[in-house]
């Protein structure tokens, strides 16, 4: 059996995550919170809490930004920031997952430098070289970080395997 990635049924699976991210967080958390997981728990809750904040402070930030086209970027690269800031301290403090914070941070650390990238070639330049990487590079970061809430899943099934085989 192989794996395609230009499939109908994995390109719909992008789609689903991508439409659905925050709800899909929500998931993550209740599901760590069933599980007691509080390390998993408390990267889906940031997830979470930054998509509602993404949500809601989206059409402020551009009402405020509808003239300039500078704000806006500047204020998600900073979003962005702060949410690896965040992660970074967690991870330090044994919090969240180290290896879960290494991969967010490598899986969002494109973001910021997209948007900054973004701000100076089509407003500074007034070029359109990043037209094509914006829109395909933040939905793919946005789809990897939703998906990471839920790699714990995979660790905690391995560990309960462990623990059955060496009962049984």
């Amino acid at each position: 059996m192989s794996f395609d990635l230009n499939s109908t049924y994995f390109n719909q699976f992008l789609l689903l995550v991508r439409d659905h991210a925050t709800l899909l967080t929500f998931v993550s958390v209740a599901l760590f919170a069933l599980l007691r997981d509080d390390k998993a728990l408390r990267y889906a809750a940031l997830c979470a809490a930054f998509y509602v904040i993404g949500y809601f402070s989206f059409p402020l930030i551009k009402q405020v930004d509808a003239d300039l086209y500078v704000i806006r970027y500047v204020y998600w690269a900073l979003s962005d920031i702060v949410f690896m800031a965040i992660l970074a301290v967690w991870a330090l403090r044994d919090k969240v997952y180290l290896w879960q914070s290494v991969l967010a941070q490598l899986i969002v650390l494109p973001a910021p430098i997209m948007q900054l990238f973004r701000l100076v070639d089509r407003h500074y330049l007034d070029l359109s070289y990043s037209t094509y990487l914006y829109k395909s590079i933040l939905p793919l970061v946005n789809i990897l970080t939703v998906i990471l809430c839920f790699l714990p899943v995979l660790y905690l099934l391995k560990n309960r395997v462990n623990q059955l085989q060496v009962k049984g």
